[in-house]
């Protein structure tokens, strides 16, 4: 007869926060954030709902790090990539999120009737934007110009994305990166 008392299935927790952090992301970009419980979440990460307030505390903690998750690329490109790189590099990087994540942009301009979702957005905007590479631009308004270069990114993934408009959705990628480069010229004071 065996004694030994039967092994405890162990947790991976960075595993589990991630499919968490994959749900809420996922069940954001379908139903706000108001349509969304962290029982939702939880049965769609496969896991017990106590462990959403384990990993992160709260409903509003577990929603504003989905809503951040994926924005932390623009504070570095922004800080790091050549100007004359950075709007093809901020496209792909946005394309590539919607097609790894087709739920995660839409997701945010979904959940951005939120307040508190609104509110880690716009940080990470300004933080990418407003603080890293505003202060590379040269010239008046820099601020508003790298602001606008944002703008110009978000609303070609979401209407490609999200919205699916007939000509966006067709572009291929080259096609796409060389309007915005020159969309993003002026902006960035390429000459």
């Amino acid at each position: 007869m065996d004694t030994a008392a039967p092994r405890a299935r162990r947790r991976d927790a960075a595993a589990t926060r991630e499919a968490l952090l994959t749900a809420a992301r996922t069940l954001l970009g379908e139903h706000g954030v108001e349509g969304t419980s962290t029982r939702d979440v939880a049965a769609l990460a496969g896991v017990n709902q106590a462990l959403v307030y384990r990993y992160f505390g709260s409903k509003e903690k577990l929603f504003a790090e989905a809503a951040g998750r994926g924005l932390d690329t623009a504070d570095t490109m922004a800080a790091d990539v050549p100007l004359k790189d950075l709007p093809r590099a901020l496209l792909e990087r946005a394309l590539d999120v919607g097609a790894e994540q087709p739920s995660h942009l839409s997701g945010l301009v979904t959940a951005a009737n939120d307040d508190m979702i609104r509110a880690v957005v716009r940080e990470r905007i300004e933080r990418a934007f407003d603080e890293q590479l505003a202060p590379r631009l040269s010239g008046p308004d820099r601020e508003l110009r790298a602001e606008l270069l944002a703008a110009v990114i978000t609303g070609i993934a979401v209407l490609r994305g999200k919205v699916g408009t007939k000509a966006l959705t067709a572009a291929d990628r080259a096609a796409l990166g060389d309007y915005v480069d020159r969309m993003a010229a002026p902006l960035l004071d390429l000459g």
